[in-house]
């Protein structure tokens, strides 16, 4: 079976040709009858590409104590393990582990064929559909598919059924230092919080802002107007004035209200770091990428050949 240029939005049935895939809620849902046989538990292995690494635990137990009373209604999908051992699971590894929980020692599986490229997007759109990847684990496997698949974002872009700037701005946040990933994946701060700190080019400045985001809970818009202090006085708003910084302030006045709206319109617009300088009579605006795929993009949206 090839995935091929079938989306998320036609949702996993259609991927696994009518084969059930649970949704968030773990429901039977109506489908031809499938091929199920009852494998051991110990015959059965994790994706070591499963790009969920975090299991809500309460769900978790609450989805046990479920299959203890009614068993496991809906099989997992799983394949022959690449290296001839057992079987390796393309989706369903939630029930795996709550049935192993729960003291199964066998569960219910459909068996086929998938080649690693299809383990990978299914697994990848499972837990997208659910909502159940944090943004860092959403990007790293965003990453795994371009790395070891060698796919553009436009073909990822294609095969998630996501927007090519999403695919982009997921990417973009893998740019970010450990603690700020950290702090990203464990929800200290959010995805908009992230995005301001990727605005700051010093990485001292935007350590000193991601904890201040931490440690002061700023909202979104209060990060975004903190990094614009910055890249306007070289200093962030609770910083003394005159006090050192590893950057020199900026001359000039203060940016006037309507192009910082324009910077704030052209940085949702585009997937783009975006800076907007000078006057309304005159100024610069400039785009900032940070990979050949991104240069690539900027300058087909000028018209240009890359």
């Amino acid at each position: 079976m090839s995935i091929g240029s079938k989306g998320l939005g036609r949702g996993l049935n259609a991927l696994f040709d009518n084969t059930i895939i649970t949704g968030a809620s773990d429901q039977p849902e109506e489908s031809p009858q499938q091929a199920i046989r009852t494998l051991p538990l110990t015959d059965i292995v994790a994706n070591p590409n499963q790009p969920r690494h975090d299991f809500d635990r309460e769900s978790l137990a609450e989805l046990s104590q479920s299959i203890r009373e009614q068993g496991v209604i809906q099989p997992i999908i799983v394949r022959p393990a690449p290296q001839g051992h057992a079987y390796q699971i393309v989706a369903g590894e939630r029930r795996y582990r709550a049935a192993q929980e729960a003291g199964l020692l066998e569960i219910p599986v459909v068996v086929r064929e998938y080649s690693d490229e299809d383990v990978m997007l299914a697994a990848l759109i499972e837990n997208l559909q659910r909502e159940d990847l944090n943004p860092v684990e959403e990007a790293l496997a965003i990453a795994a598919l371009r790395d070891k698949l060698q796919m553009t974002q436009d073909e990822i872009s294609c095969k998630l059924g996501k927007s090519r700037s999403a695919v982009s701005n997921a990417l973009r946040l893998l740019q970010l230092s450990e603690p700020a990933l950290e702090d990203l994946r464990y929800g200290r701060i959010s995805a908009g919080h992230a995005r301001a700190l990727l605005g700051v080019d010093d990485g001292d400045a935007r350590e000193a802002l991601r904890a201040r985001i931490a440690q002061a809970r700023l909202s979104v818009r209060e990060a975004e107007e903190a990094v614009t202090t910055w890249k306007q006085q070289g200093r962030f708003p609770w910083e003394e004035e005159g006090r050192p910084t590893s950057i020199s302030p900026l001359p000039g006045r203060r940016k006037p209200e309507t192009l910082k709206l324009l910077q704030q319109r052209l940085n949702t617009a585009l997937p783009f770091r975006t800076s907007v300088s000078g006057t309304e009579d005159k100024g610069k605006i400039t785009l900032s990428y940070a990979s050949p795929e991104e240069l690539k993009e900027l300058l087909a949206r000028l018209g240009m050949e890359g």
